[in-house]
């Protein structure tokens, strides 16, 4: 995707949430640079490896761990995972996010956003890229 239509997408209010971050709920799939980040920074248990070895955040009391006072405590940092950055607008690989949108209060308060998303060019077929866990299918 082309880095002029990515800056034509509205911004969303994502810090603070006025929805109660609702697609924190799901925890995120990580790379392996982003784990090691957060485990560096703030700790062990904040990061988990699935039986198929991909990194998510935990979840705990239907929050992502890093959901912290409105909003995420790394949304700030270089380390903030690819697939919240994009979220809802696109997937870690650049593509159309094709799960469930309205995850994001915003789409559900501005339903025209509902186009706008869908207009994004979905992810190239690539061999290279994994296909989403049904874990990530939920965020």
């Amino acid at each position: 995707m082309s880095d002029d239509f990515r800056d034509s997408l509205p911004s969303l209010p994502c810090f603070p949430c006025p929805h109660n971050a609702s697609c924190c709920a799901y925890g995120t799939s990580l790379t392996d640079d982003e784990a090691a980040a957060i485990t560096r920074d703030h700790g062990p248990g904040l990061v988990y490896e699935t039986r198929w070895g991909e990194w998510r955040t935990r979840v705990r009391n239907k929050r992502c761990v890093l959901y912290r006072d409105g909003g995420c405590m790394i949304h700030d940092r270089a380390y903030y995972p690819e697939t919240c950055r994009g979220f809802p607008w696109t997937d870690a690989y650049g593509g159309r996010y094709e799960y469930e949108i309205t995850i994001c209060g915003e789409f559900v308060t501005q339903p025209e956003l509902v186009a706008l998303q869908r207009a994004i060019p979905p992810t190239p077929d690539d061999e290279t890229q994994p296909a989403a866990p049904t874990s990530a299918r939920n965020k």
